[in-house]
């Protein structure tokens, strides 16, 4: 992985952050590459690469089929819920792509499942299977007419 840039024209030396931590050892190939570079080129400028490459938002992560139960587990209702649960997995399975079939449930039945669980009287009714499938078959309709429209 190259991690500096040398620009002759500008007689410029930019270095990211690893580069950088790494010329703190003398061993490093780093360091004897930097020694050499200012021998031969003594009035060689040294610039830091600040930016750091955007991470994209993984809104899921760790959401997995366990984490799902453990957050189900702690309503009242969790036998219904984990039920209910059990039945949707073996659902997706006819669906294309199984685990986003049961998140797209997940987040139906639990919209603020990133806040705290509301462990009052309102516990997390269990939402219809059917109505859920007919929602998800209507919205996979309407995406492949929307693909037709763009073609």
């Amino acid at each position: 992985m190259m991690n500096y840039k040398i620009d002759f024209v500008n007689n410029t030396l930019t270095m990211s952050k690893s580069f950088e931590d790494a010329l703190n050892n003398p061993a490093s190939e780093e360091y004897k590459l930097w020694k050499q570079l200012r021998a031969d080129f003594p009035g060689l400028t040294i610039i830091r690469k600040t930016r750091r490459a955007p991470k994209k938002a993984r809104p899921n992560k760790n959401l997995t089929y366990k984490h799902m139960e453990q957050y189900m587990s702690v309503f009242e209702n969790a036998d219904e819920l984990l039920a209910q649960f059990e039945v949707v997995k073996k659902c997706s399975l006819g669906q294309s792509n199984h685990y986003q079939f049961v998140l797209d449930w997940f987040k139906n039945q639990f919209p603020k499942y990133k806040e705290q669980p509301d462990f009052g009287n309102n516990a997390p009714k269990v939402i219809d299977l059917a109505a859920f499938q007919k929602k998800q078959e209507e919205k996979k309709a309407q995406n492949e007419q929307q693909e037709k429209k763009d073609a």
